[in-house]
């Protein structure tokens, strides 16, 4: 199954609205449509088809809302076509506003896209370099853990973070954008962190890997696999860099190290307590990936093998004591930015009010 619809909407087909329990209807605008987008319920009788037919060919749009699995709650929104070889179908899990993008995407004539990465690059400040970054989202793995594409857009260069899992929705992702992959990099080494590394590694086999030592050596297996994909020799993971984290206890603050991405650098911060090794990735001074240290009103387990109350509360002070605002990327749930968690998240607020 294609992630990018192989059929764009026919110019001149008409369309017609089905709204579950309300049948058919032609005379509908774009406000119609948004309306019943918003009026779905999570039930079985609850969607909204979009569709047009010419003689045995088709094609629709339709949403309807995920009743159980790891997107329950979310918006299913999905495409389908006739085709020679029979009908084809693609589909992705998105909230509301994204949902809504997709359909007034169509009324607009605009092409879709559906590999299932967010464009999240409207976001940044326009003083941290926003002409030259873009930054694509998708949710991965059966935990729904955020992997993010960062594209240095002007020497065409790509760094992934955290890649969770549905390894070929990523390398498919990358290949799309014509972009070299320069970084596979990891906020710290949990599985669903790390399980489609094998996969990107076999893929792009000049791409640098990097994670923080500590979530390497002396680890849980079960819960950090990399150390095993490392031992086995079927495994295309060869060789690692280890980050040179700032705030490191055990890095010299003059040995720390940026990592070159473009005309943009991406600086690694040590920010323990969910796991030994977690990093925190900021971009330019701006941007920050913190894996899971930092959520939305929110802070990563520490009840883990590695986990620490106390190392956590010190790096949750660490992004209190930040200067000035930036948007926050964590690696499950939405996004959120360093002011809205310094005056409403109360794990951050804890911290800011607990000696260093």
């Amino acid at each position: 199954m294609e992630n990018i619809p192989q059929k764009q909407p026919h110019p001149d087909w008409p369309w017609t609205l089905e709204i579950a329990c309300k049948g058919k209807t032609a005379n509908f605008d774009w406000d119609d449509i948004r309306w019943e987008l918003n009026c779905l319920e999570p039930d079985n009788d609850s969607f909204l088809i979009l569709e047009q037919t010419q003689g045995k060919d088709y094609w629709f749009i339709q949403s309807a809302i995920a009743l159980a699995g790891p997107h329950a709650g979310q918006y299913v929104v999905g495409c389908g076509w006739s085709d020679p070889d029979g009908p084809a179908m693609v589909e992705t899990y998105v909230g509301l506003e994204e949902a809504i993008r997709y359909f007034q995407a169509v009324m607009e004539r605009k092409p879709l896209d559906f590999s299932g990465f967010e464009d999240l690059s409207f976001e940044l400040p326009e003083n941290q370099n926003q002409s030259a970054l873009q930054i694509r989202r998708m949710e991965v793995g059966q935990l729904g853990t955020n992997c993010y594409i960062l594209t240095e857009k002007h020497a065409n260069l790509a760094a992934v973070i955290d890649p969770g899992g549905d390894a070929p929705r990523i390398i498919k992702e990358i290949q799309r954008q014509g972009v070299k992959l320069q970084y596979i990099l990891m906020t710290h080494g949990h599985y669903d962190h790390a399980d489609a590394l094998p996969e990107l590694a076999a893929a792009f086999p000049e791409a640098e890997i990097y994670i923080h030592r500590k979530d390497v050596q002396g680890v849980d297996p079960q819960l950090f696999p990399v150390p095993a994909m490392l031992k086995d020799p079927k495994c295309p993971v060869k060789q690692l860099h280890y980050y040179k984290a700032f705030n490191d206890r055990d890095v010299e603050t003059r040995d720390a190290r940026d990592l070159p991405f473009g005309c943009l650098n991406i600086h690694p911060i040590h920010t323990p307590g969910h796991s030994e090794g977690s990093v925190t990735l900021r971009v330019n001074g701006g941007p920050l990936f913190c894996g899971d240290t930092l959520f939305e009103g929110s802070c990563g387990r520490t009840d883990f093998p590695g986990g620490n109350v106390q190392k956590m509360l010190s790096s949750l002070r660490l992004f209190g004591l930040m200067e000035g605002d930036a948007p926050v990327y964590p690696g499950h749930m939405a996004p959120t930015t360093l002011e809205n968690e310094r005056k409403n998240n109360p794990f951050l607020r804890q911290a800011m009010q607990t000696q260093p």
